[in-house]
């Protein structure tokens, strides 16, 4: 069993059904609430004004708390407001279920004990299979601010799922988006995604819906590409790396699996959308 997210593990287990998690899923997006949604809702933002925090959110590493104090707009105390009205308003998918009549709070405690049993387990061997690649360092940077970035970009939860080397080669349906990192190391970063999911990750980028498939939408993803490859260049340069991103590309080939590299597929979960972070090292 791989990284899974609690209602993706009841489904699994046969505690509840799929109309059971969509209802509860759907509780959760009526309830909670983003610090800019509630900030708007409380007075403290305009929606126009919301939408340049976001944009700055989607395409940076800070905290979406530190942004909204960096604009100016809100304060320490109203901020503190905020996150006080969003804890307590807050709904976990366990919670949701009970709510919908799908299970009992007896039974949330018992599955989510499991759960965290064997999530630990998939943890560990996740953490085993970073440190037995080649150049974990650079691997474990990638993988992670890719994860990190496409959820932002999609608005999903997300968690990755398993790693390990692989072949390399594109999975049907998908689409490769790619950037090689050189200087004192040379790799490659690469995102494959179907279409569907690359017009999600486009139009969090850009803030506004793209037609599935569209050269708008190919290329707003090679700019994520880019953020996630800018970004690791900064880690690594902790390390004592110098490197310099060159320009993302996106392809429907396998050109970068040509076996003279070694290649590490780490498999990343969006909601219920499944794509693949790679490294060619």
């Amino acid at each position: 069993m791989g990284a899974m997210f609690f209602g993706q593990y009841l489904l699994s287990k046969g505690i509840i059904d799929r109309d059971a998690l969509i209802d509860g899923i759907e509780r959760q997006r009526k309830t909670n609430l983003s610090l800019t949604a509630l900030a708007v809702r409380r007075g403290y933002l305009t929606m126009k004004q919301e939408e340049a925090i976001l944009l700055r959110y989607r395409t940076s590493e800070a905290d979406l708390e530190e942004l909204c104090l960096q604009s100016g707009l809100m304060d320490r105390e109203q901020l503190d407001e905020l996150l006080r009205i969003q804890r307590s308003d807050w709904v976990r998918i366990g919670s949701a279920l009970v709510a919908g009549g799908h299970l009992t709070r007896e039974g949330v405690v018992e599955q989510l004990a499991e759960f965290h049993d064997s999530q630990r387990e998939v943890d560990q061997e996740l953490e085993a299979n970073f440190k037995a690649c080649r150049d974990p360092e650079t691997v474990k940077t990638v993988v992670e601010l890719a994860v990190f970035h496409l959820g932002r970009l999609s608005d999903r939860p997300i968690k990755l799922q398993t790693f390990g080397e692989d072949t390399g080669a594109l999975v049907d349906g998908r689409r490769r988006f790619a950037q090689k990192l050189v200087g004192d190391r040379e790799f490659f970063v690469a995102l494959d995604l179907d279409p569907a999911m690359a017009a999600t990750v486009a139009e969090g980028l850009i803030g506004m819906p793209l037609e599935a498939g569209s050269e708008a939408a190919i290329d707003a993803v090679c700019e994520c590409v880019n953020i996630i490859g800018g970004n690791a260049c900064t880690r690594l340069e902790a390390l004592g790396l110098k490197l310099r991103p060159e320009p993302p590309f996106s392809t429907e080939g396998n050109e970068l699996a040509d076996g003279s590299r070694s290649i590490v597929r780490a498999e990343v979960i969006a909601g219920e959308a499944e794509m693949d972070v790679r490294v060619f090292l």
